[in-house]
């Protein structure tokens, strides 16, 4: 072959980029012949690359047309491609040259373009008449390269729900001087269209009977737009230098919760070559995220995982002959941006919400809106901005967040008011997180009368807000770490609040914590607490804590452990005092499938009290009323068909099994995400069929699927067949079930089995030697079995078959009372009678 040979190199890694540096020199070798030498062609650029001569998919009378098996830098890719031959050279379309790896978009060539392969920087073939194979050395400047996700989840199916109807409660009793009771509730209905909510609460207190309406809101989703659209109460989005507000009216909204597999913060895409076929092993921060395998030529790793801040990557591949070479290259993730070409958005339209929690439907007569909008325009830049508007007022703002390569991210935003409330805001922060040391700091300020919707409400925007915090993890399982927080209100005195904490921790058993806090400006506002953490295992902790606060000492020691998510008890006992008042606490709860209880005893400064909380749900849905804990989110009924005591597993675990109705209530799927759920076949009865043991359930967003296995009982006996001669009718007898239609065939010892059985059964019996017909009564088993009939006498076709039928009717009834021990002597007394009957016939 012309040209230089191959040489081993090692891989080499770099971030992913689209540039081509592609090599010019050209070789070909034709079946052992050497085509016309050609002088090196310059180095050629992305440009020069695409000068490329193409011409149209048309061939001349005296080319020819090949088929050949093609290897790719001598590694066969187990494709036959096209290619044309003439005048000695090779050519073939852009469309099957990308097929093979070689990135034709570089070259500048349309899918139906013809490119001649010798014509090809840095390509290089060898075309074996013989084999009737080619071997294309392609460039990796000009070969496409591998690219898998480290993150790539399989594309979640459509979601669904069903039609249903929930009900969330929270029941709440208390007793003191005052006996309490409070009622939280939740009325969920929702179908495939949506999803109606109303939430509120009923206070019945010796002295106040009212409900307190929250909020009541419609809302749909739409998966392929990654929106929803609410009408009723909710609340607007917000940016960081914005605040959200209670909107009764109409919001239209991004969703990324729609597409669990998306990834919406820019994430550095890591390129390189692997020389052979090599194992990849992918490292963040020296953790092992991803291992696989690439083929020879260059590759490319997308969505690199398990990094918030700056870390480091480090990519290692194997040869053939099993050497290890690595290469590492610093990373920086931010998930406040967006990557690049991602936008979100949100409009509110409606009615300022007053007094919420106080008054039921209480809201501002004049109308306001409100826009937020964010884009990521690369992978360093995410713009956002803001806009909200009422009678009197108008605020609009814009923001930016850069990415300066590893030294961090600062953000910047300035906004403005006018109407009523005339000012201005700015906003200035910076954020670096490195695995020993963090910091974030953000300021903001308002100038003149600034003001936002929620100012014109009443609740006035703060003045300046400062947010310092900084963390040095040192030593390895040490951390110290600073916080600043000062804020100013118009009208009310500041506050700067500074901390200090120190944590020491010894394994994942046990902690020692010391930390300080003061508020500058006020006089004696500072404490100062020793805390120590115990982990006992089985889910049991003990915290102890002492400490002095606003002049007074504290100590406060508590136990407990917390119910198990399987179910069962849980408890919790707490100790302590805060100056001259001591307090004593313990509580109990219980965790099951119909909710959960919490009883709680409490003793403060020598006044004891003690409540009881009640929270669960209640579902109505096919026709069935199922009580279950609290539901947020998606959920699943498992219907069996009327089946009892069917386990039901959710991811491959037995979480229960159906009650007499058949059914079995999941409370917490995964909303649009794939939830695994099934049944257990094995504990069904003998005559059960069931299509499928298993689903894969995609629920919408706090609505429930009917999970139907369809399980159907069907009737079906073992008949024990034998001739006039009282023999047995022989194997291989055809046998014909006149109510069905089904043939079969006669098994060992007589024995046949017949579906689709009837209450009145005709069969029809031919061999070589006899043709007969048997009929007989066959009546379900209660317990579900499947029952041995006969043995039944065959007799001549058209004979009166009375005397059968009463045989089998009395077979057929022995063996269904067979269950039970004292129905056995019985049952064969019959069974004989009746055989003697049909002998002496």
């Amino acid at each position: 072959m012309l040209g230089t040979d191959r040489t081993e190199a090692q891989p080499s890694l770099q971030f992913a980029d689209t540039g081509v540096d592609a090599r010019t020199d050209t070789g070909v070798d034709m079946g052992g012949r050497h085509a016309d030498a050609r002088a090196p062609m310059p180095a050629a650029n992305v440009d020069s690359a695409r000068s490329v001569t193409t011409k149209p998919a048309q061939t001349s009378a005296a080319g020819r047309d090949l088929y050949l098996e093609v290897m790719l830098n001598g590694q066969r890719t187990s494709l036959i491609a096209h290619f044309r031959e003439s005048d000695g050279r090779l050519s073939a379309t852009a469309r099957d040259l990308s097929d093979i790896g070689v990135a034709t978009e570089k070259l500048g060539a349309a899918d139906t373009a013809t490119l001649e392969l010798d014509q090809i920087p840095g390509l290089r073939y060898h075309y074996d008449a013989g084999r009737q194979s080619i071997d294309l050395q392609v460039p990796d400047a000009i070969r496409k390269p591998y690219t898998f996700d480290t993150r790539e989840l399989a594309q979640t199916p459509n979601a669904t729900a069903s039609r249903g109807f929930l009900i969330n409660y929270d029941a709440f009793a208390q007793t003191d001087t005052n006996a309490q009771f409070a009622l939280w509730s939740e009325q969920r209905y929702f179908d495939p269209a949506g999803v109606l909510s109303n939430t509120g609460i009923a206070y019945l207190y010796r002295d106040l009977h009212r409900y307190v309406r929250y909020d009541t809101s419609w809302s749909t989703s739409n998966p392929a737009a990654l929106s929803t659209t609410q009408f009723g109460d909710t609340i607007s989005s917000s940016l960081d230098w914005s605040r959200s507000i209670r909107i009764g009216g109409f919001q239209w909204r991004s969703n990324f919760a729609l597409r669990p597999d998306l990834v919406t913060f820019p994430v550095q895409a890591l390129s390189g070559t692997a020389v052979v076929p090599s194992a990849v092993d992918l490292y963040i921060n020296n953790v092992r995220q991803f291992s696989g395998n690439v083929p020879s030529g260059p590759f490319i790793v997308n969505n690199v995982p398990g990094i918030t801040g700056a870390g480091e990557a480090t990519v290692i591949t194997h040869d053939a002959l099993g050497r290890t070479i690595s290469t590492s290259l610093p990373l920086y993730v931010d998930t406040r941006m967006l990557a690049a070409g991602l936008s979100s958005y949100s409009f509110e339209a409606g009615f300022l919400r007053r007094g919420y929690g106080i008054d039921s439907f209480s809201y501002d007569p004049r109308p306001a809106v409100s826009a937020t909008a964010r884009r990521g325009m690369s992978d360093t830049l995410t713009l956002e901005g803001h806009a909200e508007a009422t009678g009197g007022l108008v605020n609009a703002g814009a923001g930016a967040l850069v990415r300066m390569g590893m030294a961090g991210v600062i953000n910047g935003s300035v906004s403005g008011s006018a109407g009523k409330l005339n000012g201005t805001q700015l906003g200035l922060g910076y954020q670096l997180i490195e695995p020993h040391f963090s910091i974030d700091a953000q300021t903001l300020r308002a100038y003149g009368n600034y003001g936002d919707l929620a100012a014109r409400d009443g609740t006035p925007v703060p003045t300046a807000t400062d947010r310092v915090t900084l963390a040095l993890p040192f030593f390895s399982r040490q951390t110290l770490s600073l916080s600043y927080i000062g804020y100013r209100y118009p009208g009310v005195p500041a506050s700067r609040i500074g901390s200090l904490s120190y944590t020491l921790n010894f394994g994942n058993l046990a902690s020692l914590t010391l930390s300080t806090y003061k508020d500058f400006l006020q006089h004696n506002a500072q404490g100062v607490f020793l805390t120590a953490s115990f982990g006992l295992g089985n889910n049991t902790a003990i915290n102890a804590s002492v400490g002095r606060q606003n002049g007074q000492s504290t100590y406060n020691v508590n136990a407990q452990r917390p119910p198990d998510y399987a179910g069962g008890w849980g408890w919790g006992v707490q100790a302590g005092g805060s100056g001259a008042v001591p307090y004593r606490q313990a509580q109990a709860q219980y965790l099951g499938r119909y909710g959960e209880v919490t009883a709680l005893a409490q003793d403060i400064d020598r006044h004891a009290g003690a409540s009881l909380d009640v929270a669960g749900a209640i579902v109505l849905m096919d026709r069935t009323v199922q009580p279950a804990r609290r539901i947020d989110d998606g959920f699943a009924l498992v219907a069996t068909g009327g089946v009892a005591r069917v386990p039901v597993l959710h991811e491959n675990r037995v979480i229960g099994t159906t009650d007499r109705g058949g059914h079995l209530l999941i409370p917490d799927l995964n909303a649009y995400q794939h939830n695994q759920v099934g049944i257990d076949s094995m504990n069904l009865p003998a005559d059960a069929r069931i299509a499928t043991t298993a689903m894969d359930l995609v629920p919408k967003s706090r609505a429930g699927v009917l999970a139907s296995f369809r399980v159907s009982r069907y009737s079906a006996a073992s008949v024990i067949l034998r001739s006039a001669d009282g023999h047995l009718m022989p194997p291989g007898t055809r046998v014909h079930h006149v109510e069905s239609g089904v043939d079969t065939i006669v098994g060992y010892d007589g024995l046949t089995f017949i579906e689709k059985l009837q209450h009145d059964n005709h069969l029809e019996v031919e061999n070589d030697a006899v043709t007969c017909s048997v009929e007989f009564i066959y009546e379900r088993p209660a317990n579900g079995s499947l029952p041995t009939i006969g043995p039944l006498t065959c007799g001549a076709r058209g004979s009166n078959a009375a005397a059968d039928a009463m045989s089998a009717a009395a077979t057929n009834a022995a063996a269904n009372a067979a269950a039970t021990a004292a129905a056995n002597a019985a049952a064969d007394a019959v069974t004989n009678a009746a055989t003697n009957v049909k002998a002496a016939q």
